[in-house]
């Protein structure tokens, strides 16, 4: 016995040229882009699910056909950015060269001045939203491990390579932070090349 959702054949059933699937996904897309706005005025705790579905005009029976909870939704949102963010960082994965460091630096800093609704959920609300605590928590390894294992890969002692990645790693979280946030101000210029100089000094530090 076929479904509602099929077609005679068996098929998706089509409704204004789209299936089912397809709609839930650009609901979803939807309810996930409403939140990056208001995360964009307001912060993190601009977002409810009230909030999203109006903004979104959707009603409540579909944000939770995506999501179980604005903490889902929010987790959810938080990893597909962390993810574009990790993007530039694997494409240098070079060990130890210095001079892919401007290269790199320079894309980080594009990537943070692309979209602000973006910037600031990655690396501001983690700081102020008890929400992502989890979720940060789980992602921020990735990146750590990244550093330890590519940018300080010539450091021979993994407690000194590791001590290197975490510094470093939430040293940069904490600029960038106050840089977006207005507390830190700066160039873009003046950014890249502190993102350089500490990259130069943290592969000296251990170079012995």
């Amino acid at each position: 016995m076929r479904t509602d959702r099929e077609s005679a054949d068996g098929s998706p059933r089509i409704w204004g040229g789209t299936t089912l699937t397809e709609r839930r996904e650009t609901r979803r897309a939807a309810l996930l882009e409403a939140a990056l706005d208001l995360i964009g005025e307001a912060g993190a705790s601009g977002v409810t699910m009230r909030a999203v579905c109006r903004h979104a005009n959707l009603t409540d029976r579909y944000f939770y056909e995506s999501f179980a909870s604005r903490d889902e939704l929010l987790d959810v949102l938080y990893r597909q950015v962390a993810d574009e963010f990790l993007a530039p960082m694997t494409a240098f994965t070079a060990a130890d060269d210095p001079s892919r460091d401007r290269a790199l630096s320079e894309i980080l800093v594009d990537k943070v001045l692309a979209d602000p609704r973006k910037s600031r959920l990655f690396l501001v609300e983690p700081y102020s939203s008890t929400g992502l605590g989890q979720t940060t928590f789980a992602v921020m390894p990735v990146f750590t491990r990244i550093m330890q294992d590519h940018l300080f890969g010539h450091i021979d002692d993994p407690v000194r390579r590791r001590l290197a990645a975490v510094t470093m790693a939430s040293g940069n979280a904490g600029m960038f932070s106050a840089w977006l946030n207005g507390s830190l101000r700066a160039t873009r210029e003046q950014i890249i090349e502190h993102c350089v100089a500490t990259l130069t000094a943290y592969r000296a530090m251990y170079r012995s």
